[in-house]
């Protein structure tokens, strides 16, 4: 959300935080205070949270998928969200930060943006310089990477993996 303030009109952010009924208060207050810190910024938009089986189709509307996470443990460091992988299903650009994981995915299928750092405005920077022909490039990377990216692809891994260890 940082990332907002370098960047010009023709961005938008819109949020769907997803949280259970079981969240704590904290995180309650959290996303509370999110709503009213943003709503200065027309730009920025807190969305009401979608069921998790309707987020691809509810993202697949918009034109970048970000994730922006400061490696501040291992986790973080080397986390793989499920995130990136609604964005790439949406058939998203995918823009995220140097975590070598993501940004492993991120060239290999050229879907988008690896920022330098973990520092918004250098996110911005390299968002603020993306061509419409570079974004009609990525997305269309995304389609082709989403056939391969996907749970069919990953369940016949894991069949054969299975079968290799039980082979009867």
């Amino acid at each position: 959300m940082e990332m907002m303030t370098h960047l010009d009109n023709r961005f938008t952010l819109d949020l769907i935080l997803m949280t259970s009924d079981f969240a704590s208060g904290r995180t309650k207050d959290y996303i509370k205070n999110l709503k009213t810190e943003f709503e200065k910024d027309s730009r920025i938009k807190i969305l009401s949270a979608v069921q998790s089986h309707e987020v691809v189709s509810t993202i697949n509307k918009y034109d970048i998928g970000i994730f922006l996470l400061p490696p501040v443990n291992f986790n973080y460091e080397n986390t793989l969200p499920n995130k990136l992988f609604d964005f790439i299903q949406a058939k998203l650009a995918v823009a995220v930060g140097p975590s070598p994981e993501m940004a492993d995915i991120v060239n290999t299928y050229n879907l988008g943006i690896v920022s330098a750092t973990f520092n918004p405005k250098d996110l911005a920077l390299k968002l603020s310089q993306i061509t419409q022909e570079e974004l009609i490039y990525f997305k269309s990377n995304s389609v082709k990477a989403s056939r391969e990216l996907c749970a069919e692809k990953n369940e016949l891994v894991w069949g054969s993996i299975i079968k290799q260890v039980f082979p009867n």
